[in-house]
């Protein structure tokens, strides 16, 4: 953590766990340690988010990197009436992943232009293309989950991404359990119906 680097305590906590907005408020006050204290609580959940999404561990850890400083840069942009400290940190993430893969696909389709090397002759080259499926499968994954409604996303993400319980998630968003259950039915039959197509494509693949 580039930001983070004092290990001061920061100001205001009276010797308690503090709550994410007492972390959020310390970081505006310049309290680097706070930021800190934010990374040890979350940084297992961003990267986990970052790495379904980019499927690739060295970038999961750049997405976290440039989330948390991100965090920093704009710590006074928060607005806890817009989503709780989890789903902004998820957000910036989600979006920072995102631009990751679109620059880096931009990349190789520019170097393609040039090289336009043949898959038989290029181990590199034939790797990639064999990878394409399960890159458009990630892609397909991510772009179903955009359709759902916030509150369903939010319980699909902490389940899969974040691997709570719904036990957990309920706590976690102060939601009842049986709205939890009902949300996170609903969400898994969107998504089954959106990627049914996908899905029996790669199975017949499989059989190839």
């Amino acid at each position: 953590m580039g930001a983070a680097s004092s290990s001061r305590p920061f100001p205001g906590t009276n010797g308690e766990e503090p709550t994410d907005l007492d972390l959020i408020q310390a970081m505006r006050r310049g309290a680097e340690a706070a930021l800190e204290a934010l990374y040890r609580r979350y940084g297992g959940l961003v990267y986990t988010l970052a790495l379904r999404i980019v499927g690739d561990p060295e970038l999961a850890r750049e997405v976290l990197q440039d989330t948390f400083l991100s965090t920093w840069a704009g710590r006074e942009a928060y607005d806890p009436s817009r989503g709780r400290v989890p789903w902004w940190l998820m957000g910036i993430a989600r979006n920072r992943a995102v631009d990751l893969l679109r620059s880096r696909s931009h990349q190789a389709r520019l170097r393609e232009r040039h090289d336009e090397p043949s898959p038989s002759s290029n181990p590199a080259v034939a790797s990639q293309a064999a990878a394409q499926p399960e890159v458009a499968l990630r892609t397909s994954v991510r772009q179903a989950l955009e359709v759902l409604s916030i509150p369903q996303r939010q319980a699909i993400e902490l389940a899969f991404y974040g691997g709570l319980t719904q036990v957990e998630i309920a706590r976690e968003l102060g939601e009842p359990l049986g709205t939890v259950k009902s949300r996170t039915r609903e969400a898994m039959e969107r998504l089954r119906r959106r990627l049914a197509p996908l899905m029996d494509r790669k199975t017949e693949r499989d059989r190839d």
